[in-house]
């Protein structure tokens, strides 16, 4: 069994493994706000619980995560910067008509934020399986082949 910790944080890495990490998390959020910002990524319908292309790209951001076999918890952070990013937009660009303590309003409400921290939680971590058990098994599955072309 592979202990909590490791699960949580991941392998241990080095200072600039962490460096990328936060990187990575950081280009999510502003990756995600600048599709929204520049229509790449569109919102169609009235009421937005959960954004289709925002949840897309923190879904694959968990499962890289998962993959490199970093953390869960690096895994929730890169899905909720993404929703972050979203919600960014939607504040700042889509609410001109509210003053700007009103847009930060909207932004951290914690009703909202209670919301994607649930579903960050359920999806990251889904995300964030499908990479890790991805690897393991291929890591697996290799370790057999070489093992038998070692035999042959």
């Amino acid at each position: 069994m592979v202990p909590l910790r490791r699960v949580l944080l991941g392998r241990p890495r080095s200072r600039l493994q962490w460096v990328v990490d936060v990187l990575v998390i950081l280009t999510t959020l502003t990756g995600t706000f600048g599709a929204y910002a520049l229509g790449l990524f569109q919102v169609s319908g009235g009421v937005i619980v959960l954004p289709a292309a925002a949840t897309l790209v923190g879904f694959v951001v968990a499962v890289g995560v998962g993959a490199r076999h970093d953390g869960l918890v690096v895994a929730w952070l890169g899905l909720f910067a993404a929703y972050i990013g979203f919600r960014a937009d939607w504040a700042f660009l889509g609410l001109s008509s509210h003053s700007l303590g009103g847009k930060f309003t909207f932004l951290f409400d914690p009703v909202g934020l209670a919301v994607l921290g649930v579903a960050t939680l359920v999806i990251g971590t889904v995300g964030f399986a499908v990479g890790y058990l991805g690897r393991s098994s291929i890591e697996r599955l290799r370790g057999k082949v070489m093992s038998q072309q070692s035999h042959d």
